[in-house]
């Protein structure tokens, strides 16, 4: 609304010395106050002295009717005002909204970082770091991988105050995407192989493991790749991975689909918010398109990926453990006992959440 004036510039209304051009006309800061004042209350003066009174510096408060009628003469509008308030009112919510969103990838990010402390005091690395990949590894770091999971997830609040039943239906439906999208990110830095939680390696042609070499190549191709070409960092890949794992539409959350779809929003909301400070403003919504688009192929590798270890524990192919086959097969492949023993695991971890709190 201010415009640099010379030094010798006066107030078009009252003749004091003006400090800018406000509101569509040049004027000091007494006038510009005045003006506001009376278009944001909506006062309505009335001129006992036939409109005809003084306005200087000197009797400019002798008559709010003459002086706000000079205002409007001297090209003042209401208009300027309201646009003024809108935008001060659009930074506050703004800034409210980046800050809310800031908030929110931090906890993301703690819960991430968490789950790496886990996998650091509680994962034996092999002795023989980046070896190729046995059977036995990949399964071992399927296990791994589905425990830091667990945890992850309990470390973050909506999750939390979701009931057991919805909690354990959204580990399920996020499992095999989980692990995708770990092993992509984490084999950025690699070439041509998926890096395991273990510190092994599982190249694209593993000729004695050919089910896992195919759904390696596809992560790399799908995931991996389009990640390295992204150059995403740990804030988009939190996000995209909260994105995936609060999905209204999973199977067993219909209890509760509004409230994960809720935080799924502010999931979504944060993203965005997060693309836009690091992205130039023609590449925002490219950017985030691209990120987003990384969740089909990562959702039809994990489908692959369960019917493999379907047919794995099928036809004994694999030690395919209680944990995997809990929150990787679907109910009616899966003993009773183990979706108990999922249940009470975390009915157990939301009694020590209260007791904390």
């Amino acid at each position: 609304m201010q415009q640099a004036l010379p030094e010798a510039s006066y107030c078009t209304i009252c003749g004091d010395r003006a400090t800018g051009k406000h509101y569509g006309a040049i004027s000091c800061d007494g006038c510009k106050g005045f003006f506001r004042r009376t278009v944001r209350k909506k006062h309505t003066y009335v001129c006992r002295f036939d409109k005809k009174c003084i306005v200087d510096k000197d009797h400019r408060n002798t008559c709010r009717k003459c002086r706000f009628d000079r205002c409007m003469k001297c090209g003042m509008r209401r208009e300027a005002v309201q646009h003024e308030r809108d935008r001060i009112a659009s930074h506050r919510s703004t800034t409210v909204v980046s800050s809310s969103s800031e908030a929110y990838i931090d906890e993301l990010l703690k819960a991430e970082r968490a789950a790496h402390m886990l996998r650091a005091s509680v994962i034996t690395r092999t002795a023989d770091a980046r070896r190729t990949a046995t059977t036995y590894d990949v399964t071992e770091s399927m296990h791994q991988q589905l425990m830091l999971m667990v945890e992850w997830a309990k470390n973050l609040t909506e999750f939390q105050a979701l009931p057991t039943e919805c909690q354990v239906a959204l580990l399920r439906n996020f499992s095999a995407q989980h692990l995708v999208i770990c092993a992509g990110f984490r084999s950025i830095q690699v070439k041509n192989a998926i890096w395991l939680t273990n510190d092994a390696c599982l190249p694209r042609d593993v000729p004695t493991i050919p089910d896992v070499n195919r759904v390696a190549a596809r992560i790399l191709d799908h995931v991996t790749q389009p990640m390295r070409n992204l150059n995403m960092d740990e804030s988009e890949y939190v996000s995209l991975k909260a994105v995936a794992f609060f999905d209204p539409l999973a199977k067993g959350v219909e209890a509760s689909a509004a409230a994960v779809e809720n935080t799924r929003g502010k999931v979504l909301c944060a993203f965005e918010n997060h693309v836009t400070k690091i992205s130039p403003h023609r590449e925002i919504n490219r950017r985030l398109a691209n990120l987003l688009l990384l969740l089909p192929p990562v959702l039809a590798i994990a489908r692959d990926l369960i019917e493999d270890v379907h047919l794995c524990k099928v036809f004994s192919l694999a030690d395919i453990d209680s944990l995997i086959q809990e929150l990787m097969l679907p109910v009616e492949n899966v003993e009773n006992d183990n979706i108990n023993s999922l249940m009470a695991k975390m009915n157990s971890a939301a009694s020590a959440n209260d007791k904390a709190n």
